[in-house]
């Protein structure tokens, strides 16, 4: 067989045929084998022409592996003689294009690529490399030439995609100060009303936008660039490249809270092929980073405004805001985004959207603009939902006496729907949840603003970087909030920033530090090294225990992990730490010990460390041990009423009744206790009211009690299943609670454990 094989072979078709099976593994990417061919066709093929071709072939397969050295060795180890043809020296300088595109050295690129085009005579072979030379030459910044080549390509009539793409690309590399930008813009202009580029309407408006921004034109390069992102089209990539100039613009402007949303998108629409993906990634979440933190100060600081206006100016302005509802929902455009006039969640949401909204959070009632932003931080929130009225809305909603007495026969044929217009965003209600109307909630919502401002500057110093911000944001919480317990780790913020480029000012910043507050953790590390070195010392021995625990955890020696924890505890109980000492220390119990301990370990957790990833952790476990060991949950219900309620029957108390189907008919339930109301009381004055709570419990309340024993005799008269209509066989639960007790209540949501109080303080 050998001695066959080694014969001359007379067929002159054969090394064709090897040639052809190797370029069809090539295109199959099966680079192995068409490896194998080739190096075949080079030592045994007859023809030399092919032996050349199958060198180039074999520099292509090393351009397409990275291989760009073997692959350079393979092209200059050629010699062009004159027996090649001219489509084989095409062949041979497109090669050599690719491979130094492939290694972005496209200014070398153009030499090979120019004699490449000399030596093709096709027409598809023209326009194309006519057209990759366009493109070499505008990533070199040569926009006159590559402008020069581009409209080459529309002259040779090349198909329709082709043509359309070079046009584009004109604008995009148009030199406007030497060249005719009207006669561009008519000519862009004309391509959107012409009925076949319908689809490609994205990319004419983004070359506009494109024009726009060389002639400094921001606002129309601005307004082209959304029109773009938002134009119909499957082009993702192209929604992505919009999304980026639209980013890339107010980054640089800097306007960080317009240029989080639009990073926001470029990365959800972008490939994740992009060259610069990752890097816009990571950018994209810094800057979410920081505009989530001033999206809380926007929040809270119009809600703080909200809540300084009279009584009269909050209804007018709640007021021309339902009006501005009602016209929308005339008009169709409510019902997808009426969670938008929400005071206390508008901030949040609306950043997400197209609009300007400064800093120190002005007003925003009447933004219109379209909303199109925040894909990526609405899947990771909330999924995907389907696009419906109340998809989301969570809020109390009330209903007086005299509403549930007037339509309660209405409200019978309505059924459950009636709980859901309680939540109705053309009612005045709906707009004064979360507002900080007393001085308690104000400093609250101080509070969350002085660490949003913190948390900002950290942001600005850190994770953009841009320390003038840093400075100004670090600055405003001293001056807010010269009293707040975070103005020395601003002032040590405001050191570290400045170190390197303003030397004197940061020297001030620690004068100031370490003058006024000289006690503090951050004063300690400055003006003393050896303490710093100790905390970093203790943290790097904190971190040693707790790989010494787990690795005992994971090796069931678990007496040891307790152990060793406890000492760690001791030791550095405010170490970052701390929380999975807690953690590892709670699994270890669980080990050795049942249920109920471990659940006792895990609250000791929640309680010293609530804002931390493991307390969330151990409060997901106490939900499942509760469903496992209902009795867990009653025992801790106990415990926690009995710390937050008081027993005192000299208080004003008030009767409620819970229903705990949120989708019950709340109005119709009202006007049943009404009706019973008027039957027995005739010659009292209550008061009844109805209210759902957060969407997942109603509750009716009747007040204007004389004294306690008034109100329990209403309570031992009082039966549910008499007075209210259940037909879809709801859970009920009735008690009275002092006026105190409600407000504490309002706030835990859990009317189970204050029933749970009252059975063992009122009922025993």
């Amino acid at each position: 067989e050998k001695e066959l094989l080694d014969k001359k072979e007379y067929n002159e078709w054969v090394d064709d045929s090897y040639l052809l099976i190797g370029k069809a593994r090539f295109y199959k990417k099966e680079f192995s084998e068409a490896t194998s061919i080739f190096n075949y066709t080079i030592t045994d093929a007859n023809d030399p022409l092919i032996k050349e071709e199958s060198v180039i072939w074999l520099a292509r397969i090393n351009n397409e592996k990275g291989n760009y050295n073997e692959s350079l060795r393979l092209i200059t180890g050629l010699e062009i003689t004159k027996d090649f043809t001219k489509s084989l020296k095409s062949m041979y300088y497109t090669t050599l294009v690719d491979l130094y595109v492939k290694q972005k050295r496209y200014s070398e690129a153009i030499d090979p690529l120019n004699k490449s085009l000399e030596l093709v005579s096709g027409k598809r072979s023209k326009y194309r490399l006519t057209y990759l030379l366009a493109q070499l030459y505008e990533k070199t910044g040569d926009g006159a030439r590559a402008t020069t080549l581009y409209r080459d390509v529309v002259k040779m009539n090349p198909p329709y995609d082709v043509e359309f793409n070079a046009r584009i690309n004109i604008a995009g590399v148009f030199d406007i100060n030497s060249g005719n930008p009207q006669a561009l813009r008519r000519e862009l202009e004309k391509m959107l009303k012409d009925a076949k580029n319908k689809d490609f309407q994205d990319q004419i408006y983004f070359a506009l936008g494109n024009m726009s921004m060389k002639e400094g034109n921001e606002t129309d390069a601005v307004k082209f660039f959304r029109k773009s992102a938002t134009a119909t089209s499957q082009n993702q990539n192209q929604k992505g490249r919009s999304y980026l100039a639209l980013a890339n613009h107010f980054y640089d402007k800097p306007d960080y809270m317009m240029a989080g949303k639009y990073y926001d998108s470029a990365v959800f629409f972008l490939d994740q092929k992009h060259p610069d993906y990752l890097a816009l990634k990571a950018k994209s979440q810094s800057l979410n980073t920081l505009v989530s933190q001033l999206t809380i100060i926007q929040t809270q600081d119009s809600l703080q405004k909200v809540a300084s206006m009279s009584e009269a100016e909050r209804n007018a302005l709640i007021s021309t805001i339902i009006a501005r509802i009602v016209k929308d929902e005339s008009e169709g455009k409510v019902s997808e985004y009426s969670d938008r006039y929400n005071l206390g969640q508008f901030y949040e949401n609306e950043r997400r959207f197209q609009g300007n909204i400064d800093q120190e959070g002005k007003w925003y009632f009447y933004n219109q603009s379209a909303l199109t932003f925040g894909r990526t931080e609405f899947r990771r929130r909330w999924g995907d939902r389907k696009l419906e009225d109340n998809w989301r809305r969570s809020n109390k909603a009330r209903t007086n006496t005299s509403q549930a007495a007037g339509n309660a026969d209405e409200t019978a044929k309505t059924g459950s729907d009636t709980s859901r217009a309680l939540l109705d965003y053309k009612k005045p209600e709906f707009y004064l949840k979360n507002l900080p109307l007393t001085d308690s909630l104000k400093a609250i919502s101080n509070d969350k603003i002085a660490n949003a401002i913190l948390n900002a500057g950290k942001a600005y110093a850190e994770r953009i970087p841009d320390p003038v911000k840093a400075t100004e944001t670090f600055e405003s919480l001293i001056t807010r909030f010269p009293a707040n317990e975070l103005v020395p780790e601003a002032l040590y913020n405001l050191y570290q920033v400045n170190k390197e480029s303003n030397s004197s000012k940061s020297e001030t910043y620690r004068q100031r530090l370490l003058q006024k507050y000289p006690e503090s953790e951050f004063a300690r590390i400055l003006s003393d090294p050896a303490y710093y070195d100790k905390k970093m010392a203790d943290l790097k021995m904190a971190e040693k225990i707790y790989e010494e625990a787990y690795n005992a955890y994971t090796g069931e020696k678990f007496n040891d992990v307790i152990t060793l924890c406890d000492d760690a505890l001791k030791k550095y109980p405010q170490d970052p730490l701390a929380p999975k000492f807690l953690l590892l220390h709670a699994y270890s119990v669980a080990r050795l010990n049942d249920e109920r301990n471990f659940k006792e370990e895990l609250n000791k957790l929640i309680k010293a460390w609530p804002e931390t990833a493991e307390s969330k952790k151990a409060a997901e476990i106490i939900v499942f041990l509760n469903q496992k060991i209902p009795e867990l949950k009653i025992e801790e219900d106990k415990e926690i009423a009995a710390e937050l309620y008081v027993a005192d029957t000299t208080k004003t108390h008030v009767f409620v009744l819970i229903i705990t189907d949120p989708a019950f008919n709340i109005n119709l339930a009202t006007f049943d206790v009404i009706s019973y109301n008027i039957d027995n009381y005739t010659n009292n004055n209550y008061r009844t009211e109805g209210l759902l709570v957060d969407n997942k419990y109603l509750m009716i309340t009747v007040s204007g009690f004389s004294d306690y024993l008034q109100v329990f005799n209403y309570y031992n008269g009082f039966r549910t299943d008499k007075i209210v209509r259940n037909p879809t066989g709801a859970v009920m639960m009735t008690f009275i609670i002092s006026n105190d007790n409600l407000k504490v209540l309002d706030n835990d949501k859990n009317p189970g454990r204050y029933q749970l109080f009252f059975m063992g303080k009122y009922l025993k």
